[in-house]
């Protein structure tokens, strides 16, 4: 349960994101480049440019021979919305989560209140429950109203173009609902670790953006058509992802204590 002291460090938390420009500029860039933006040139390129897309080799060999033209661009659309856009969507969650973190936790170094917050009635192990529980709500709040953005553009456009809906398959669902969760839980355990070592925000926030290294090279091998995640790889993806950011937030707690914080 949250008591009412870890409910006022995550609500302190979100305020804190929500007035740190840098921060806050990064998360919606992001989520408007990766929810919206690469979702509706897909789409344009799709309909106007099929003849172009031959470097797609990998994609097209998924698809039966004996298809119409309309037929083909409609399947390779849907190869690209539900196999490959999931894929640099969950840069929104890791970038939502680095942002956030490393902005809680040497927020507090460059603020002075971290002396205050220590001094409180409340326990280690509950302050960094409470900051990884802000950093989690607010990825979270990020990518769910992103994906509902993207759910709304995208159906906009290709009822506009191909007179139908195609509206998100498994893959999406459970990409934002099981596997960016744990990704978000991982992310934000290995920003507090680097945030613990930096003295400001802005050097936390670019070190730890070396977590998004992962999800590029993952996005990249489902673009090549070198490996087409379906929902089992999905479901034990975010099993792996699970147990490692577990593993993580053991060692953290364990070393979270006052001299790693105050040095």
């Amino acid at each position: 349960m949250i008591n009412s002291m870890q409910r006022a460090i995550i609500e302190k938390d979100i305020r804190f994101v929500k007035t740190t420009r840098g921060n806050l500029s990064s998360v919606l860039v992001v989520s408007l480049m990766f929810g919206v933006v690469f979702p509706a040139i897909f789409i344009v390129i799709t309909y106007f440019t099929p003849e172009e897309m031959g470097e797609l080799g990998a994609l097209f060999g998924m698809l039966p021979g004996a298809m119409s033209q309309a037929e083909v661009n409609l399947a390779i659309l849907s190869i690209l919305l539900d196999s490959i856009v999931p894929m640099f969507f969950l840069m929104i969650p890791v970038i939502a989560t680095t942002a956030m973190a490393s902005g809680s936790f040497v927020g507090e170094k460059e603020k002075r209140t971290l002396e205050t917050l220590l001094y409180s009635p409340i326990s280690l192990r509950k302050i960094f429950s409470a900051k990884v529980l802000a950093s989690l709500f607010l990825s979270m709040a990020v990518t769910i109203a992103t994906f509902i953005s993207y759910i709304i553009v995208s159906q906009i456009m290709i009822y506009l173009m191909f007179g139908q809906l195609m509206l998100p398959g498994a893959n999406w669902y459970l990409t934002v609902f099981v596997v960016a969760p744990v990704l978000t839980l991982l992310a934000v355990t290995i920003t507090s670790k680097i945030s613990a070592k930096a003295q400001t925000m802005e050097e936390a926030f670019q070190k730890a953006g070396l977590i998004t290294l992962p999800v590029i090279v993952l996005a990249a091998t489902q673009f090549s058509g070198l490996m087409m995640l379906n929902a089992w790889m999905l479901l034990i993806l975010a099993a792996v992802i699970g147990v490692a950011a577990f593993i993580l937030m053991q060692s953290a707690l364990k070393n979270f204590n006052y001299e790693m914080l105050l040095k």
